[in-house]
């Protein structure tokens, strides 16, 4: 038997054929088409029209048996749209072709065999997405385009309510369809069920028509990991209920998963994860280890054996404990991780941690913290983390102690001599041009900011590390006490970096030593804001320096080396690790 049977089919026998029983899954997200593809699917077929071209090519449709119906796997959204240009055109033209002898003239009893399978009511042709088949059906099919109020643009942009996007589309094929008018509708309609074609494609089964749509679909993958994985735990209910005469269980079961589906949604629109994201953490939570197979593969033998709505649950808590402990937290080691690489790694971690109560979990971040840096300060790359990442997994969910623990990553680190790299490039005179630099420097700022001034603070473009030797330090007299020795060494270095705004560190840049001094002060008010003096503290620090005559007001090599030594004594606080040379 053959994986896979291509059909060129015209849009009449697509619809009107003893097996045109259509079903979009479940797993499907709704209807959201709005007027730009609209417009065009209708230009495309208009056009071909005009053009007296013969046959008509207007796409293809990869399909999956499903019992007594045909699951779209791809095609959903111009399958939906053709059904809705049907109601619409049974609305607007009832009396169209009817007094034609043309035996393939399309008239209304034929588009309402295309809309009811055989005009059996209880049955469409095409069955859309339970959630919001009640609105396809009770505004569009039972109902009339006349009855429908044009919806406001912000409401067709809403996805999570479809309704709008039905209403549109009915609206804008009802514009269309008059101004052809009556007398000319007959032969464009003949034309649109008996020259136009689609391909439809039926797979052997559901899993290998998706993997034929990822691989044919050059528009981008509509189906992610997460769209499989709610359609795999789906079927294990109708699967449960499957010798059941009464349906009521299933339906109670199915109610229950998609309720709890968009509670797992609405949780992660306060996060900076995707469903799809946040699965890709919970595999490897539940994994332990690198995952083998794609995701969707991987989960679905993790859920094979276990109850769906049981899975979705702890899915949920899940997602609501990174919500709330860990995108949402005031905390400063928590806001140290945001900068780090590898964020899958040390999210699965924290999240293990938090899922399992790992009574030592404060612990574990300063030790994961300290882990995670050292690595990227020593120029590692994801391979030298990834095995021990997956061994902490582990070893927290088996509830080792820290201990234990922080002995093995101590020992990783020196396995690969990571404290002496880090050492060496922290003390190097090129710390600016890092990746880490800026992060490392933000962790010192949190470690010297009061807790009720503690907000997290982005790597945006507004964020700069200031100079404080300018790099055109030439430029000015006032400069002339610092020779070029002094700035080779000293220029790029930890000693000679703060933070400013973007707009401050501009007004900064290259200039005397005093008027930064001032520009870091601030001038009072901008614009109503209070702009007296930098947030940051530790430039701040810089400025009280100065008020208090140290180092005769200018910045000297002497200035530089003690603010290096600084920053040295606060790593060492952060890191545990001293970065003076060696």
């Amino acid at each position: 038997m053959q994986a896979f049977e291509p059909k060129t089919l015209t849009i009449a026998e697509l619809f009107g054929n003893q097996d045109s029983l259509y079903k979009i899954p479940r797993y499907q997200r709704p209807y959201k088409w709005e007027g730009d593809q609209v417009e065009q699917l209708w230009d495309d077929i208009y056009s071909a029209y005009e053009d007296n071209i013969s046959n008509y090519f207007l796409g293809s449709i990869i399909t999956a048996k499903d019992g007594s119906s045909i699951d779209i796997i791809d095609g959903q959204q111009r399958m939906t749209t053709l059904m809705i240009f049907f109601c619409v055109l049974r609305d607007v033209f009832p009396n169209i072709n009817e007094d034609t002898d043309n035996p393939d003239a399309i008239d209304k009893d034929t588009i309402e065999n295309f809309i009811y399978y055989k005009k059996k009511f209880e049955r469409l042709t095409l069955l859309t997405d339970p959630q919001h088949r009640g609105d396809l059906e009770n505004l569009i099919i039972k109902g009339s385009v006349y009855d429908l109020k044009k919806p406001y643009k912000y409401e067709i942009k809403i996805d999570e309510k479809p309704k709008y996007k039905f209403m549109n589309t009915a609206l804008i094929f009802k514009e269309k369809l008059e101004e052809i008018g009556e007398e000319n509708i007959g032969e464009f309609i003949n034309y649109l069920f008996n020259n136009v074609s689609i391909i439809r494609i039926d797979c052997i089964d559901r899993g290998f028509a998706i993997k034929l749509f990822q691989v044919l679909n050059d528009r981008g993958m509509d189906l992610t990991s997460s769209d499989l994985i709610k359609s795999f735990l789906l079927q294990k209910i109708e699967d449960k209920y499957k010798n059941e005469e009464d349906d009521t269980g299933r339906k109670d079961e199915e109610d229950q998963f998609i309720s709890e589906w968009r509670k797992a949604e609405n949780i992660l629109l306060d996060t900076d994860l995707s469903m799809n994201d946040m699965f890709i953490v919970y595999e490897y939570y539940l994994l332990a280890q690198n995952p083998k197979k794609s995701l969707s593969d991987e989960l679905q033998e993790q859920f094979k054996d276990g109850d769906a709505n049981t899975i979705l649950h702890d899915f949920v808590e899940f997602s609501e404990i990174y919500r709330d402990d860990i995108c949402n937290k005031e905390d400063k080691v928590i806001y140290s991780f945001w900068y780090l690489r590898w964020s899958v790694y040390w999210k699965s971690i924290l999240l293990a941690s938090l899922h399992n109560n790992y009574s030592e979990h404060e612990k574990l971040l300063i030790i994961l913290r300290r882990f995670y840096y050292l690595y990227w300060i020593a120029g590692k790359t994801l391979s030298k983390v990834k095995q021990l990442s997956f061994n902490i997994i582990k070893w927290v969910k088996e509830n080792k102690s820290i201990d234990f623990i922080e002995n093995e990553i101590n020992v990783k680190l020196k396995a690969d001599n990571i404290i002496n790299l880090a050492k060496d490039n922290l003390s190097s005179d090129d710390i600016y041009n890092t990746a880490w630099s800026k992060p490392l420097i933000l962790l010192i700022e949190y470690g010297i900011t009061d807790d009720s001034k503690l907000s997290f603070i982005g790597l945006s473009k507004d964020l700069h590390l200031e100079h404080i030797l300018p790099k055109k330090y030439k430029s000015f007299p006032e400069w002339d006490h610092i020779t070029d020795e002094v700035a080779l060494e000293w220029l790029n270095s930890a000693g000679n970096l703060t933070l400013l705004s973007g707009k401050k560190n501009i007004e900064a840049s290259n200039n005397p030593f005093d008027q930064k001094i001032s520009i870091y002060r601030g001038k009072g008010k901008y614009k109503d804001k209070d702009t007296s003096i930098t947030a940051f503290e530790m430039t701040k620090q810089i400025v009280s320096d100065f008020e208090q005559n140290k180092y005769n007001k200018e910045w000297t090599e002497q200035a530089i080396e003690d603010r290096y030594d600084w920053f040295c004594e606060k790593v060492t606080d952060i890191l545990d690790i001293s970065c003076e040379d060696q």
